[in-house]
């Protein structure tokens, strides 16, 4: 089994392609108005539109009212809803799409009812990745996208260590704030160079 690669805060149509032929199975696009990724639904749509049925879409979202998140994730046709923020069971049982909840490793997984967990640095967190061991335990018992200070450079050895169901980026393949088509592709192709 090959880890599965999540590229995210895409914000248009070249990086989005260049990740969905060079491998990537989601394709993240940010609803967080606070980010400096943030996509706005409409732009995002397009850029959906032009990889439709290559990849899998995922929508993040953090604090948002239900009823937003379902919106755009029903006008979109997102595949995925990812949870960043301080939502509970109750919200999550309101979300009509599938959810990807993030975690951190002070967090007790099975507390929430959802499809996969992403294992993130504390929100507030600077520096490097998660401690490998806690999260090589964790995989043991939750389908895990790993998260958190991943780069081309250090992605083989947390898949080969970790063994996550995928590894998602953002930063670790930017140059100057924007996504480096270069990386992207590096990115991918170490990812998926150890077979699970």
């Amino acid at each position: 089994m090959q880890v599965k690669v999540k590229i995210c805060g895409i914000r248009n149509i070249e990086a989005a392609k260049v990740a969905t032929e060079a491998g990537a199975d989601f394709l993240g696009f940010n609803f967080v108005p606070s980010s400096k990724r943030y996509i706005n639904p409409a732009i995002a749509l397009e850029i959906i539109n032009s990889v439709r049925d290559k990849v899998k879409v995922v929508g993040v979202f953090q604090n948002a009212k239900n009823t937003e998140v379902n919106k755009i994730a029903l006008d979109l046709k997102l595949d995925f809803v990812q949870l960043h923020g301080n939502e509970n069971n109750e919200y999550i049982n309101k979300v009509g799409t599938p959810v990807i909840n993030f975690i951190t490793l002070d967090d007790q997984p099975e507390k929430f009812r959802v499809d996969y967990f992403l294992l993130d640095r504390p929100k507030r967190g600077k520096g490097n990745i998660v401690d490998l061991e806690k999260a090589k335990k964790l995989t043991a018992n939750s389908p895990l996208f790993f998260a958190g200070g991943l780069t081309p450079d250090n992605v083989l050895m947390v898949v080969k260590q970790v063994k996550p169901f995928a590894v998602d980026v953002a930063g670790g393949i930017e140059t100057d704030g924007h996504q480096d088509l270069e990386k992207i592709k590096l990115f991918i192709g170490n990812a998926k160079g150890v077979t699970l």
